[in-house]
């Protein structure tokens, strides 16, 4: 997908993107990949990890001992690239044989306060099962399908979907990965925000919370954003988790499943075990998010965000993406335009705080270290680019050749890091 040659020049190539862009004589090129994870091909071992959890109860003991009738699924939604289907039928199949009727099973789309899942992605959700279950997407705006379960020892009212917690069972399928605030995606946030109300959500994302020191990539302990989604979890109640790994290719690799924190953080091990990266600074640094982030530039900022520990004002940064769906964030968009330097839109964002203004305080603690971003986008026009601080560029070669003359050398380092979102990265 991508790659990196040395003909007379160094050539570096995306083929997903059809993009190619040549290095400048004099310049070295290195190209760096979260490491290559082996796809899971047995299916008999993605069976039995589902079927036998190594990580607490089965389904079909739950049912028994819970007298269940009914059981709510949560699963992510097309911003994630989870192969539900392919795990959801073995959860499936064992609701149905410890006596669930498949009339009375839910699967719930945690879209947190994304955009609806469309019957496409539903159908893709589901699989052989569409049409034999129901699917709906969750409802973070409707109060009158929201209940509230009390409060988290920081105050957030834990208002979630009303439909999924009077199931009887409760399961959430998702990918665990390095997440930008919440240390590692996965397990308790299907619940919050997966299936939580805006209200909630925003509270939880509120500017103290995730400007916190230990709100950070890989982060856990004292992570004020991460415990408050588990207290929320824990109110709701999860029954069963099935958490994921997948690899670079978008395959599964990995699944743990049983006890949702148990099987959550047997996968976040299984991170810190096969997927740090340790990389030098370079001179230039290119980036890009891959699918499935890369459906519009609120998402595709992920990719930023995920090397803010390795960034200073000493690398030059270009990231190229197709977003094809723009910025797809009004209230982002709407905080980089309330100023004219980056302390005013700062200040705004905390003032006016809306959900998706999340990106513009974890991006501005890249911003404020005075780091240069090129961005070559063909969706997002140039105004919005520069109205959040960053530069535009034509084309990906046009940022290479911009760069290099920002950095005023003759020779140099241009790291070629694509998709650092799925992996640890940290300087040597």
């Amino acid at each position: 997908m991508y790659q990196l040659e040395k003909k007379k020049q160094w050539i570096y190539r995306d083929r997903e993107l059809d993009i190619k862009a040549t290095v400048p004589p004099g310049w070295k090129a290195v190209k760096l990949e979260t490491p290559e994870l082996p796809a899971l091909q047995d299916e008999e071992a993605v069976k039995r990890s589902i079927k036998y959890p190594g990580y607490g109860e089965s389904v079909k003991n739950l049912v028994v001992e819970k007298n269940a009738k009914s059981a709510c699924v949560l699963v992510s939604d097309a911003t994630r690239a989870v192969p539900t289907a392919r795990m959801l039928k073995y959860v499936v199949e064992d609701l149905v044989a410890a006596g669930i009727p498949y009339d009375q099973i839910y699967v719930f789309v945690a879209i947190g306060v994304h955009r609806e899942a469309t019957d496409m992605e539903m159908r893709s959700f589901l699989g052989d099962l569409y049409g034999k279950i129901s699917i709906e997407n969750h409802t973070p705006f409707d109060t009158s399908n929201l209940i509230c379960l009390g409060e988290t020892s920081r105050g957030t009212p834990i208002w979630v979907n009303r439909k999924a917690y009077d199931c009887n069972l409760h399961i959430q399928i998702g990918k665990v990965e390095p997440h930008e605030f919440a240390g590692f995606s996965g397990g308790r946030k299907s619940v919050l925000p997966g299936i939580s109300a805006e209200e909630t959500i925003v509270i939880n994302h509120r500017p103290k919370m995730i400007l916190s020191e230990n709100a950070a990539i890989g982060v856990l302990e004292g992570n004020p954003v991460h415990e408050d989604m588990v207290e929320s979890a824990e109110k709701f109640r999860i029954d069963f988790g099935v958490n994921c790994i997948i690899n670079n290719r978008l395959e599964l690799s990995a699944v743990f499943a049983g006890d949702m924190t148990r099987s959550h953080l047997a996968a976040i091990e299984y991170i810190r075990k096969y997927l740090g990266v340790k990389m030098k600074a370079p001179d230039i640094l290119v980036t890009t998010p891959g699918q499935p982030l890369d459906i519009d530039f609120y998402q595709t900022v992920k990719t930023l965000i995920a090397l803010t520990e390795v960034l200073d004002k000493k690398t030059k940064v270009i990231l190229y993406c197709g977003c094809q769906e723009g910025v797809n964030s009004e209230d982002m968009l709407r905080a980089f335009r309330s100023g004219e330097s980056l302390e005013q839109v700062i200040s705004y964002t905390k003032e006016h705080y809306k959900i998706q203004m999340d990106h513009v305080l974890l991006l501005s603690k890249i911003l404020k270290k005075n780091v240069d971003i090129f961005v070559c986008c063909k969706n997002v026009s140039d105004e919005e680019i520069r109205q959040m601080f960053m530069t535009p560029c034509k084309t990906l070669q046009d940022a290479i050749e911009e760069a290099v003359k920002l950095t005023e050398k003759k020779e140099g380092e241009i790291l070629f890091y694509p998709r650092p979102q799925t992996g640890l990265p940290v300087l040597e």
